[in-house]
């Protein structure tokens, strides 16, 4: 999981997660938690990281709620 998470880390940068509102800190939970909800390590392996995008965007609004349920995005700033 974390060469998967790393990868995708890189692949999209800083601005990416910056611009969708995840703090540099929760990146990479955010990453595991798209990933342990639909693996894609295959995508990574087969070097189709763009494709993790979609996933991105699918999960961005449940974690962005657990964020906010969870008052860890207060501790984050």
């Amino acid at each position: 999981m974390n060469y998967a998470v790393t990868a995708v880390k890189n692949y999209f940068g800083k601005t990416y997660f910056s611009n969708l509102k995840i703090p540099d800190n929760l990146v990479d939970n955010f990453l595991q938690f798209v990933y342990t909800s639909d693996n894609f390590y295959s995508m990574v392996e087969n070097k189709k990281i763009e494709v993790v995008g979609i996933y991105i965007e699918k999960y961005l609004p449940v974690y962005q709620r657990r964020l906010r349920n969870s008052h860890l995005i207060d501790a984050a700033k």
